[in-house]
This record gives C-alpha cells, sequence and structure tokens, in this order.
C-alpha cells in the first residue's frame, strides 16, 4: 500500500480514538459523585464558672468540624453522611437515605441514623443556629450535647389542605437507645411530628408543629419514657434582604431515673421552654435575644434559667461567620455564671455555615 493511501486510514484511526475519549461515557444507574463539603470552628471564650478548669481565664480552641458527603442517588433517591469529632477523632454524626418522590400516595420515606425531627431545633445542626450552643433547655430534656439522634425509618407526607396551609405528618420508628443509653440490649420506640405552614401577609411566614416519642428508659423493668413538644416560629421579611425570626418551643418529658437509696427507679416529670428572636440586616448581619428556663434532672424543685445576647456577622457570603455571644446563667441555689464566647466558623463546598 503506498503511503499517501495508507495517511487517511491512519488519521481516521487517530481521530477516531480522539473523540473516543473526550466524549464522556454515559452514566450507569446508581453512579453518583457526592457533594463534599468541611466546616470547621474555632472557639474562643471567658467564664466566671467556678466548676470550669479554665474558670477566669480566656481560652482558646479549636471546636468540632463536620465532613459532609450528599448526593441524589437518582431523580428519586439522595444519601448522605455527615462525620463530626476534633482531634481525638471522628465517628459518623448523620448517614441516611431519602425517597422524595415516587412512592404511593405522595409518600416520603427517610432511614439510617439522623438527628430526629422532634421540635425546631433539635434536627438542625449547630453551626446552623443564629446562635452559637443550642439552647440549654433543649441540651437538658433532649439528651444532651449530641441532641436526640438515633437509627430511625421515618414515614411522612403532606395531607391535602385548601388555600395556602400546608400540613405534613411524619412517623419515625426508632432504635431507641437514647431513651436506655448505656444498657445492654434494644427496645425500639417511635416518633410522630404534626407541622404546620401559614402565610402571614406578603412579607410573612408562620410555622406551628407538635411532636411526641416514646421509648423503654429501663430494660430490666420495662418502664417508658414520654417526650411531647410544641413549637412556634414566624418569619418576617423586611425591605432591604433583612427579616425577623421569632421561635419558641416548650418540652414536656415524663422518665424514670435511679434511686441508689432505694434501689428502685422513680418517674420524674420535667419541663422547659426556649424563646429567641433574630434580627437579620441584610443577610450580613444578625443579632437577637434569647430566654429560657427548665427544671432540673433529678431535682425538679429546682428551676435553672439563662439570658442571652448574641450577634454575628458574615465576611461577604456565608461561608465564613463572625459571632459574639454573652451569657448569664442562673442556676437556682447557686451563684450566677457569666459567659462570653467567640466563635470563627468557615465552610469549603456547597453545604454552607449557615444559609442566608
Amino acid at each position: 500500500m503506498r503511503f499517501h493511501a495508507f495517511f487517511p486510514m491512519q488519521f481516521y484511526a487517530f481521530m477516531t480514538a480522539l473523540m473516543t475519549a473526550l466524549v464522556p461515557l454515559p452514566v450507569k444507574a446508581g453512579v453518583a459523585n457526592p457533594d463534599i463539603s468541611a466546616i470547621g470552628q474555632v472557639l474562643g471564650g471567658y467564664t466566671d464558672d467556678v466548676a470550669s478548669a479554665d474558670a477566669e481565664e480566656p481560652t482558646l480552641k479549636l471546636g468540632e468540624a463536620e465532613f459532609v458527603f450528599d448526593a441524589y442517588l437518582n431523580p428519586f433517591i439522595k444519601g448522605a453522611f455527615i462525620l463530626s469529632g476534633g482531634e481525638d477523632g471522628f465517628a459518623l454524626e448523620e448517614g441516611y437515605a431519602s425517597v422524595v418522590k415516587g412512592l404511593p400516595w405522595g409518600l416520603a420515606l427517610k432511614a439510617g441514623k439522623y438527628r430526629l425531627g422532634f421540635g425546631k431545633i433539635n434536627s438542625i445542626h449547630p453551626h446552623a443556629l443564629p446562635f452559637i450552643e443550642p439552647p440549654r433547655s433543649a441540651r437538658s430534656l433532649l439528651f444532651g450535647e449530641e441532641g436526640f439522634n438515633e437509627t430511625a425509618a421515618q414515614v411522612s407526607c403532606l395531607l391535602p389542605t385548601p388555600g395556602d396551609w400546608a400540613s405534613t405528618l411524619s412517623g419515625d420508628v426508632i432504635e431507641g437507645k437514647a431513651f436506655h443509653e448505656g444498657q445492654e440490649g434494644t427496645r425500639l420506640g417511635g416518633l410522630g411530628r404534626w407541622a404546620n405552614d401559614f402565610l402571614l401577609g406578603e412579607r410573612g411566614a408562620l410555622e406551628t408543629g407538635v411532636s411526641g416519642a416514646t421509648g423503654v428508659d429501663n430494660l430490666d423493668r420495662g418502664s417508658r419514657a414520654w417526650l411531647v413538644g410544641a413549637d412556634l416560629k414566624a418569619k418576617f421579611y423586611l425591605e432591604g434582604s433583612s427579616q425577623l425570626t421569632l421561635q419558641a418551643e416548650g418540652i414536656f418529658a415524663y422518665t424514670h431515673i435511679p434511686d441508689t437509696t432505694a434501689g428502685t427507679h422513680a418517674a420524674e416529670d420535667r419541663q422547659g421552654f426556649y424563646g429567641f428572636c433574630d434580627y437579620r440586616y441584610h443577610t450580613q448581619w444578625n443579632g437577637g435575644l434569647l430566654y429560657e428556663q427548665w427544671q432540673r434532672e433529678g431535682a425538679t424543685n429546682m428551676t435553672d434559667r439563662a439570658f442571652r445576647v448574641f450577634a454575628g456577622y458574615a465576611v461577604l457570603e456565608e461561608s465564613t461567620l463572625l459571632r459574639l455571644a454573652y451569657e448569664h446563667f442562673l442556676p437556682e441555689g447557686g451563684d450566677p455564671v457569666n459567659t462570653v464566647s467567640l466563635q470563627l466558623l468557615f465552610s469549603m463546598g456547597p453545604h454552607k455555615a449557615h444559609q442566608f
């Protein structure tokens, strides 16, 4: 074969190989590259709490960090994994899949480990709140620093309603370990929530909700605990991209606590609430007030209170936040505690530190 006849064949083969390499192959079903986000924080503070190892000494430390991996697995299902921790290591805080459409009767399904939708504040990660720390009352009544976080399966639906009223009903079957942490064995529990959204004219929105949960808090005795909550959140959209948010939540807990002297588990009723207002000015600045009170665990005749003032500034946009808070904590029967907290919150990736 002569050279001038062979060259077009070589050129055709070369271009075919090049085009095959440059044109992406069709994506197979079930294959997804997740969005990856990292959220970190630096904390500074000062407190006169005599129970603190750093009483009356300024502190500076690296706070908890989060890594978020989330993606749609297909048009109907999305998944998420959230790792949280710090210098001592990371643990899986949440890992779940959600079927958002495609099920009969408009049902939605969620299963895995996640912050349960009890009330308004439990399901929100602390970095997405307008203040640095979640309310003390919620932490006291909803299982401490990590909140009400369980392995669960949830079914929810949007109820048929007239006009601009939206009503959502959800039910969860939960593993129940939050109720009997540290005990061998598992007893399933349950959670339900009914939430309603309304428009307040052209510039406002109102959400109300009631929640209830139950689980076994002593496996040997089979004693059952109950949680009941009611919440309200109103948001008003003002001129110049400003917003005013008013939110309140009350929680009632019926549990059993060990009585070491009598060798029994005594029933205990406790309740508490928080309420706050947050004014966001032109999306970058925010400030507000929070008040809360709650009955002390193991001493329901004692009512603790706290008052908080907070402010924040978003540097250019929501990926970097500077926050300042002052809290006046009033434990009944004890000395008042004053705490000043500073926070630099930063994020990389699509999951921002705080959404505008």
